[in-house]
């Protein structure tokens, strides 16, 4: 995370089906709330397991309208294998707004309220 600069890596097996996904949040939460040592501590303790995605086929509404639906603001992005193919962020919706202006925002709106941590 350090290194690639991102709050948010999936966690997947050896042939890249995603199986997690852990936040900065989670762990800085995770290892100060049990007093875990970051190091040795396994993914799977604390790694969300009920991931949200969408597949790398659906249009731009569909993945705004997941996020909106879920709250989430990263989705990890499967090809029809279910095979992790990329992820996409708020950030990367926001890009996107002045050409889906009204459903973008409305989804930001909805995405923003706390409900789950990734």
């Amino acid at each position: 995370m350090k290194e690639e600069n991102c709050g948010v890596v999936p966690v997947v097996d050896q042939d890249m089906h995603v199986k997690g996904i852990v936040t900065d949040r989670d762990i800085t939460l995770f290892t100060v709330l049990q007093h875990k040592d970051p190091e040795t501590t396994k993914l799977g303790e604390f790694m969300s397991k009920d991931v949200i995605t969408c597949l790398d086929e659906e249009d731009f509404d569909d993945l705004v309208t997941r996020m909106k639906e879920y709250q989430v603001r990263r989705i990890p992005i499967v090809n029809k294998e279910n095979k992790l193919v990329g992820m996409v962020s708020l950030g990367d919706v926001a890009v996107k707004a002045p050409q889906e202006e009204h459903e973008v925002y409305e989804a930001l709106e909805r995405i923003s309220e706390p409900v789950h941590s990734y």
